[in-house]
């Protein structure tokens, strides 16, 4: 059964230390760039066999009374049996937040548990994104700066994203097709 049952598929919240956190509706900013990286990242790994890309409104419990509802998450073909109908039960791979004011506390801080690779995308630029992957060795986050104007991920194995991507001068993304293209998905 669903963690956050009585909310409607529509409603996103989060249900953080058994308190539930309803979350307000997303900026036109947040949407164009979460429909743009849900489609690339979707289709860069179906294209590739590598797992599954879900989007805003998948439930993820973490633990009894940690049930949250990223952005984006990716789970890894070899574990995709932590996916079920209604919820992913577990720590998906990695999982990207496109940062607001309302939620900036819970997207930095709870919803990290068991993840191995956490990007926090600021969408109005660059100096507030973060990408973060977590030590083996410790267990804690490490913050990792692109190269050049690239952000490699090493979870998703061959996906990099171009900074300028995310964040495009004239307020239009980039043709998916051609950043496919790009990356060698297609």
């Amino acid at each position: 059964m669903r963690s956050l049952y009585w909310c409607d598929e529509d409603t996103k919240a989060d249900l953080i230390e058994g308190v539930l956190i309803v979350q307000t509706p997303a900026s036109t900013s947040h949407e164009r760039l979460f429909n743009f990286l849900l489609k690339v990242l979707g289709l860069y790994v179906t294209q590739r066999g590598l797992g599954e890309v879900l989007g805003s409104h998948t439930a993820v419990r973490l633990e009894k009374g940690h049930t949250y509802e990223p952005d984006l998450l990716f789970v890894a073909q070899e574990r995709r049996h932590i996916i079920g109908e209604m919820e992913v039960n577990g720590a998906p791979d990695l999982v990207g937040e496109i940062l607001s004011a309302g939620t900036y506390y819970y997207d930095t801080g709870a919803k990290r548990a068991g993840v191995r690779e956490l990007w926090l995308i600021d969408p109005y630029g660059a100096e507030g994104t973060q990408v973060l992957r977590r030590d083996a060795a410790t267990g804690s986050f490490v913050p990792v700066k692109p190269e050049g104007d690239i952000y490699q991920s090493e979870v998703i194995p061959g996906l990099w994203l171009r900074a300028e991507w995310p964040w495009p001068e004239r307020g239009e993304f980039p043709d998916v097709i051609a950043v496919l293209e790009e990356l060698g998905a297609l």
